[in-house]
């Protein structure tokens, strides 16, 4: 069976690394804040149009998939 949502992070257009972090826009649950202090995740804000990059990488690099 083919996998639906892959999490696995893509290559950071700067270092090269896959080690980002998800960024989550909109507003957060309780799990998203425990999530977010565990480093499972990166809380972006209010949802915008425009630039709203999806990972946050190591080198501090924040961009799309």
């Amino acid at each position: 069976m083919p996998q639906l949502f892959d999490d696995t992070p893509p290559e950071c257009p700067e270092c090269r690394e896959r080690t980002a972090t998800p960024i989550i826009y909109g507003d957060p649950s309780s799990e998203m804040v425990q999530a977010s202090r565990l480093g499972d995740i990166v809380l972006g804000g209010v949802a915008a149009e425009g630039d709203m990059p999806a990972w946050l990488c190591s080198c501090g690099t924040r961009y799309e998939d």
